[in-house]
C-alpha cells in the first residue's frame, strides 16, 4: 500500500472481512488492550478471528490512529474514528451522520460552564465528538457520555482515553434508561488513562428511580447536561 494512513489500513484487512466487522473487532481489542490486563480473554477471542498479518495490522492501525488524532500541533482531540465511521461503516444508516466538528466546536463555546473543572453530559455521543469539542475550553472537566450503539460507545470510550479525558461512556438507551455496559476513563499510578468495565450499580449516568435514590453516587447529582 502507497501512503499508508488509518482509513487505508482498516480497507485493506476489509478485504478478507467485512468493512464492519473490522471496526467493530479494532475497537473491541483497543478497548481490551486499555482494560489494563482486565479484557485478556475477550482480546484473544476477537484477534484470533485473523491471520498474523492481519493481526499486526491492527497494531499499524492503531499507530496511524494515534499520529492523525494528535494532529500536526500535537493539540489532540481530532475525531478520526468518528470520521471513518460515517464515510465506511455507517453511510447515514440510522441517521449516523455526526454533527460536524465546527459546529461542535461553536455549540461547546455557547454551553461553556460558568466554573472550569465542571462535569459535562452528551446523552446521544455518538463518537464523543461534543466531548472533545468541549474539551477543548476545558480539559480538566470530568466528560460523561451515552450512546445506544455499541461501536458509537466504543469510540467514545477511546477518544476520551487516548486524549487522557477522564469520565464514563455508558452503553444505553438514554431515554428508556436500559443499560447494556459501561466503561469508566481513570487515571493510572502512572499517569495514563485506562479503561474499566463497570456495572449498572457503579454507573453515574444509569439514572436511577426515586426508591433507589439512596444508593445514587453524590457524582451523579452533579452531572452537567450540556448537550
Amino acid at each position: 500500500m502507497k501512503n499508508k494512513d488509518f482509513s487505508s489500513v482498516l480497507e485493506h484487512l476489509s478485504r478478507k472481512h467485512s468493512a464492519h466487522q473490522v471496526f467493530s473487532d479494532f475497537l473491541t481489542l483497543l478497548v481490551c488492550a486499555f482494560s489494563k490486563g482486565m479484557q485478556e480473554e475477550k482480546y484473544l477471542h476477537t484477534i484470533n478471528k485473523y491471520e498474523k498479518p492481519d493481526a499486526y495490522a491492527f497494531s499499524e492501525a492503531l499507530g496511524y490512529l494515534v499520529n492523525e488524532m494528535t494532529g500536526p500541533y500535537g493539540d489532540g482531540l481530532i475525531d478520526v474514528l468518528g470520521r471513518y465511521f460515517e464515510q465506511n461503516i455507517s453511510h447515514g444508516h440510522n441517521g449516523q451522520f455526526f454533527t460536524p466538528e465546527h459546529i461542535c466546536e461553536l455549540t461547546a463555546r455557547i454551553n461553556l460552564p460558568s466554573k472550569p473543572g465542571g462535569r459535562i453530559f452528551d446523552p446521544c455521543c455518538g463518537s464523543g465528538r461534543m466531548l472533545l469539542a468541549m474539551a477543548k475550553f476545558d480539559r480538566n472537566a470530568r466528560f460523561y457520555g451515552a450512546d445506544i450503539d455499541h461501536n458509537c460507545a466504543m469510540m467514545t470510550a477511546i477518544n476520551l482515553c487516548l486524549n487522557g479525558m477522564y469520565g464514563e461512556v455508558a452503553w444505553m438507551d438514554s431515554l428508556s434508561n436500559k443499560f447494556y455496559g459501561a466503561w469508566e476513563i481513570r487515571p493510572s499510578i502512572k499517569g495514563y488513562p485506562y479503561l474499566k468495565a463497570i456495572q449498572q450499580f457503579e454507573s453515574f449516568i444509569y439514572m436511577r428511580l426515586p426508591e433507589e435514590q439512596k444508593s445514587v453516587h453524590p457524582v451523579q447529582k452533579e452531572l452537567v447536561f450540556e448537550f
